[in-house]
């Protein structure tokens, strides 16, 4: 795979990848995005919402993360992404509505993979020409 592959990684990879295992899937996912091996491409939203998450005190006990390294982890997403403006789409897609917003920056940064491990979004498989696949998935194909 070439290092122009745009990818929008859901949060709940993102954070997997803080949490997980350090060969799981979703760490590599994050090394790759780390590395540079892929396009990181997220919204205002999406990024909101990573924060929120990582920073929720169950997630915080988990990773042992200090504040200070928090907000560094957003540093760097934010600094290796290619941030879209964040539209809408125009009618709900997904079963649950709060995920539209990966969608929708999916086409509004015109990627080739959406990386997501839940289920409302991997059941479409694919959107207006981009691929849905899980974090297994997706290593497959970059390791390929």
């Amino acid at each position: 795979m070439t290092k122009d592959l745009r990818v929008v990684v859901d949060t709940n990879v993102l954070v997997s990848g803080l949490l997980g295992i350090k060969n799981s899937p979703s760490s590599k996912i994050l090394k790759a995005v780390r590395n540079q091996k892929v396009i990181l491409v997220t919204s205002p939203k999406i990024l909101k919402e990573v924060t929120d998450v990582i920073n929720r005190e169950r997630i915080v006990k988990l990773t042992k993360m200090t504040r200070q390294e928090r907000k560094e982890f957003i540093d760097k997403l934010i600094e290796r992404s290619d941030i879209t403006i964040g539209k809408q789409l125009s009618q709900i897609v997904s079963r649950d509505v709060k995920d539209d917003k990966f969608l929708a920056c999916g086409v509004e940064g015109k990627v080739d993979y959406i990386i997501s491990g839940d289920d409302d979004l991997l059941s479409l498989r694919e959107f207006e020409g981009i691929r849905i696949v899980s974090p297994q998935q997706f290593v497959t194909l970059l390791e390929n």
